[in-house]
């Protein structure tokens, strides 16, 4: 008996068309949900590298799109909100990098985060230093002392402390540290600011002991003058045995007393400018040997050698400066010098000629001046040995007025020594070419 093929069922060809019609659009969705998403990376890679928005076209329904459309509205704000972090953190670089202070931050497991120029100067640190611990990179207990501190606030005020260190180069300074810690506990990181007040802790006591020692300068003949005077009232005058003696050592007194206001007014108006000198071509060796026969005497009295020795000056030489201040700086010179010098020594005075300047050397062979003294023997009222300085006389200001006599002729002026050995001054000034 023939079989008979019977015909495919409808129903099966509606389900397999709709099968493949459903599988076409998913393709189409999923290809189009996969190039939106490839599109979103390219759009915030963009925005990553460029700080540009880069908008998405495509169309896309879903989440996808809902994605799509929230990228393309916050792309905009996006890039100008880190535009403007980037100008705020390159203006803020450049802040930074412009001040005196020395400012570096530390997080905290106390590395270093930042640093700015004048902190790299300071500590000596590099641009690998970021990411360090501060102990390998500063090694001053003081420094760790402050930070352990600041980390240790628990209120967001700051830390003060004034520190002594050994800088990367150079003396030691002095700092004014302020660490601040910022908001949390414990804080994440600090910022710390390192002023340099070494200069300002130098004048404070260069004032404290000017007022100090202008005071017992003063003092000193006043008292004298006033128990002279003291006696002569009570009956001394009339005794013909005391009287002149009494009445010489007033006028001397007052003879100190009338140099040391002359040196202070003089040495004002030099630091203030107001000293007005006619700084002119003057021959060197003439102006050198009247300074010396000056003070020849008064040497041969000590037994002095007083040696002047013009080396490779000659008479034809002629240095820029007043006749009046060369002769004061080179009195100062020349009496200090026979001043420091025991009986049967040395005092020599000498000159060189180079290219565009002459140098005087006043050197001797007295008690010298110890190495820590010496930065500071140009200071008012200072004194190596304030006993002898006082029994031998003078005002104290000698050599800060030696010292701003040649500055304002444009010279310069040095000094060595050895304690024991003796002292050696040399000044450098401009000569008339």
């Amino acid at each position: 008996m023939p079989v008979v093929e019977s015909a495919p069922n409808p129903i099966w060809w509606v389900l397999m068309l709709a099968g493949w019609v459903t599988a076409i659009i998913l393709a189409v969705v999923l290809t189009r949900w996969t190039w939106a998403v490839v599109e979103l990376a390219r759009g915030i890679e963009s925005l990553r590298r460029t700080r540009r928005a880069r908008p998405i076209l495509m169309r896309v329904w879903g989440p996808v799109g809902n994605l799509v459309q929230t990228l393309n509205a916050a792309a905009p704000e996006l890039a100008q909100r880190i535009a403007d972090l980037e100008r705020d953190g390159q203006q803020l670089r450049v802040v930074l990098g412009a001040m005196a202070e020395a400012v570096i931050a530390v997080d905290g497991r106390f590395r270093l985060l930042f640093a700015n120029s004048s902190a790299d100067i300071l500590f000596g640190l590099e641009r690998s230093s970021e990411g360090r611990l501060i102990p390998e990179l500063i090694r001053s207990p003081k420094v760790q002392e402050v930070i352990e501190a600041t980390f240790r606030l628990t209120s967001p005020s700051a830390h003060r402390a004034e520190i002594a260190v050994a800088p990367s180069r150079g003396p030691n300074r002095i700092l004014a540290v302020r660490g601040t810690p910022l908001p949390g506990n414990p804080p994440p990181a600090a910022v710390f600011v390192f002023h340099d007040i070494t200069e300002l802790r130098r004048l404070e006591r260069m004032r404290q002991d000017f007022v100090a020692n202008a005071s017992h300068e003063l003092k000193t003949p006043l008292a004298s003058i006033k128990a002279y005077t003291e006696t002569l009232l009570d009956g001394a005058l009339s005794d013909e045995a005391v009287n002149v003696r009494f009445l010489e050592r007033i006028e001397e007194q007052a003879e100190r007393l009338n140099q040391l206001v002359l040196d202070l007014l003089s040495l004002a108006r030099l630091e203030s400018g107001q000293e007005v000198f006619d700084h002119k071509p003057l021959p060197l060796l003439v102006a050198l040997e009247d300074s010396i026969e000056r003070h020849r005497e008064r040497a041969a009295a000590q037994r002095l050698d007083l040696r002047f020795d013009p080396g490779s000056c000659d008479s034809k030489l002629h240095v820029v400066v007043d006749e009046e201040a060369f002769r004061q700086i080179f009195d100062n010179l020349i009496d200090n010098a026979i001043k420091y010098t025991p009986e049967g020594g040395t005092v020599r005075v000498s000159c060189k000629d180079t290219e565009r300047e002459v140098t005087i050397d006043v050197s001797d062979t007295g008690v010298g001046i110890p190495r820590d003294d010496l930065p500071r023997i140009f200071e008012r009222f200072y004194r190596v040995d304030r006993a002898r300085s006082r029994e031998l006389g003078g005002t104290g200001l000698g050599l800060s007025i030696v010292k701003h006599l040649i500055q304002s002729v444009g010279g310069r002026i040095a000094v060595n020594s050895r304690v024991g050995t003796g002292t050696e001054f040399k000044v450098s000034l401009p000569k008339s070419l």
